[in-house]
């Protein structure tokens, strides 16, 4: 005959098997990756496509500058090498320069401006790569440490379940009881008894159920939650 006692120590390898579980899925969905590291990698890419305009910018205003130089320089050249003698020419040269030189100023400037906006992005870069690099090395801690717990939670639960198969072997009618119980009242189908009261539902019990309780003769429910009872 299955005793309340036997039962009551199977709830409390239940339980102890649920705990885990619960935890092995609360384990489970923390491994992979956090928005915080998602997040850290987005601002990443974020600040890498704010400087591949700018960089382009760049290069193509020192193509520009580079090119009014050269016709720059080589209208200084006609102009004081002694080549050109005539004046309605020497003329047109100096427009040209004062005009190529007005062209260099302006690229000049957006290229200071360009410049700037440039390194003040590969600085924002280089904050939001170190950021990333500090968050994946606590991700990379935190993965390990939470992969060490599942594969220990693993264990237990498999350890736990042998258990709880050694104890329901030869177990008789009872166990249909106790498991109808369990999904009753929330995984506790036998309560305690103490001092006359069903620890599970806390009412105070007939003395004459206390006695039949403490006899062992059969199991014996509470007459108000129906848990089986344990007398201590």
């Amino acid at each position: 005959m299955t005793t309340a006692a036997e039962l009551f120590a199977l709830q409390e390898t239940d339980l102890a098997i649920d705990g885990a579980v619960a935890r092995l899925t609360e384990v489970e969905a923390e491994l992979g990756e956090t928005e915080e590291l998602i997040e850290a990698r987005q601002r990443v890419d974020q600040c890498r496509e704010r400087l591949r305009p700018l960089e382009e910018r760049q290069k193509g205003l020192d193509w520009e500058a580079e090119e009014v130089r050269g016709k720059a320089a080589a209208i200084e050249n006609k102009l004081y090498g002694g080549t050109v003698r005539n004046p309605k020419e020497l003329e047109d040269f100096n427009a040209d320069l004062t005009s190529l030189r007005g062209q260099l100023s302006k690229r000049e400037d957006a290229l200071l401006e360009v410049m700037l906006e440039l390194e003040d992005a590969e600085a924002g870069l280089r904050q939001a790569e170190a950021t990333l690099a500090e968050v994946e090395e606590s991700w990379k801690a935190q993965q390990t440490s939470l992969q060490e717990t599942r594969s220990k939670l693993k264990e237990e639960i498999e350890g736990l379940e042998a258990k709880r198969s050694r104890q329901v072997d030869g177990m008789d009618a009872a166990l249909s009881l106790y498991q109808v119980l369990r999904e009753r009242r929330q995984g506790t189908a036998v309560a305690v008894v103490e001092r006359g009261l069903c620890q599970g539902c806390r009412i105070s019990l007939p003395m004459s159920i206390v006695q039949k309780a403490r006899a062992g003769a059969g199991l014996v429910q509470c007459v108000s939650c129906e848990r089986i009872l344990l007398v201590s």
